[in-house]
C-alpha cells in the first residue's frame, strides 16, 4: 500500500485545446504543467517499477474553507456537516491525478479496478492518495483449502 499527499489546491484536468500554427492545426494539453508538478511530488513515494495487475485507488481532495466564512459555518465545514459541492468536479480532479500516476505507479490507468473519490473541506488545500495493489486470486481447481 502506498499513501502520499500532494500539496496545493486540487486542480481539474483541462480540456485539450487546438490552435493553428500557420497552415496546420495543433493540439496541446493545457494541464501539462500541472501534471508535471504532481509527478514531481509523487515520484519519491512510487515503487521502483510500475505495479502490474489490478489496483485500488482512493483519492481525497481537501479544499480550504473560504476566508469570509463565519466561525460556526467554518466548524460545520471542517466537521463535514456542510459539504464541498462547488467546482471543480471531483472526477475531473481525479482524472488529472490518475494520469499523472501513469508510468510511475502503474503502467496504464486501465489497471484501476476501484476508484474512490472524496471532496472535503480542510485546514489546508491538499490531495491525499492511497494506492493498494490487489492480489490476484489463484483458482484452486477444486482442492480443499485448510
Amino acid at each position: 500500500m502506498y499513501i502520499f499527499e500532494i500539496n496545493g489546491p486540487p486542480i481539474p484536468q483541462k480540456q485539450t485545446r487546438f490552435c493553428s500554427r500557420g497552415k496546420f492545426a495543433v493540439a496541446y494539453d493545457p494541464s501539462s504543467k500541472d501534471r508535471e508538478r504532481i509527478e514531481w511530488q509523487i515520484k519519491p513515494y512510487a515503487p521502483k517499477d510500475p505495479l502490474d495487475g489490478p489496483i485500488n485507488v482512493d483519492v481525497t481532495f481537501y479544499f480550504e474553507v473560504p476566508k469570509s466564512t463565519s466561525g460556526v459555518r467554518r466548524r460545520q465545514m471542517l466537521n463535514q456537516v456542510i459539504h464541498h459541492t462547488k467546482k471543480p468536479d471531483a472526477d475531473n480532479c481525479a482524472y488529472l491525478i490518475t494520469n499523472a500516476m501513469k508510468k510511475i505507479f502503474y503502467n496504464d490507468d486501465s489497471q484501476i479496478i476501484d476508484l474512490h473519490i472524496h471532496k472535503r473541506y480542510g485546514h489546508q488545500a491538499k490531495t491525499v492518495v492511497k494506492v493498494v495493489p490487489i492480489q490476484q486470486i489463484v483458482p484452486t481447481m477444486g482442492d480443499k483449502i485448510e
